[in-house]
């Protein structure tokens, strides 16, 4: 499995870590790629790229033959959630997952599922509200994330 995180601070690198540790490939991007290419010389993330487009197309190159969505974690501050929302949203394909751990609304985060949901992209919030099937496509990350709290 390969997930993307847009935003390498102290809690999206520390989730990177932990998915590493379960043997999850994490590719990893912030604004500072400097930041981006320490934290992976340190074995904190898988890779790093560039832009989130780069980005998207790294999480697509372990699809196969439509069976396995791209998924991608934001871990911003809700004041980058749009921006970085509408960046990703132009490199996602039908099927994809955004996982949103910024600290926004429940209300704001319904506007976005409804939002990414027409797209044909599912995109859950705080870790598990979102299309069942998603959830359930993301378990080992979740698991990975809480040992023991997500079945």
């Amino acid at each position: 499995m390969k997930v993307g995180i847009i935003g390498l601070e102290p809690m999206g690198e520390g989730m990177s870590r932990r998915l590493i540790d379960n043997g999850i490939e994490v590719w990893g991007y912030r604004d500072d790629y400097a930041k981006a290419n320490a934290q992976y010389d340190a074995g904190y993330i898988s890779g790093c790229t560039t832009s989130i487009e780069v980005l998207a197309q790294v999480v697509h190159s372990n699809k196969t033959t439509g069976t396995t969505p791209g998924v991608f974690m934001l871990v911003v501050p809700s004041s980058k959630i749009e921006k970085t929302l509408d960046n990703l949203i132009e490199h996602c394909v039908d099927g994809d997952i955004i996982i949103d751990y910024s600290d926004s609304s429940p209300e704001d985060c319904m506007e976005r599922q409804q939002y990414c949901t027409k797209l044909g992209v599912s995109y859950l919030f705080s870790g598990v509200y979102g299309a069942s099937y998603a959830v359930a496509s993301c378990s080992r990350i979740f698991q990975s994330l809480s040992p023991g709290n997500f079945k």
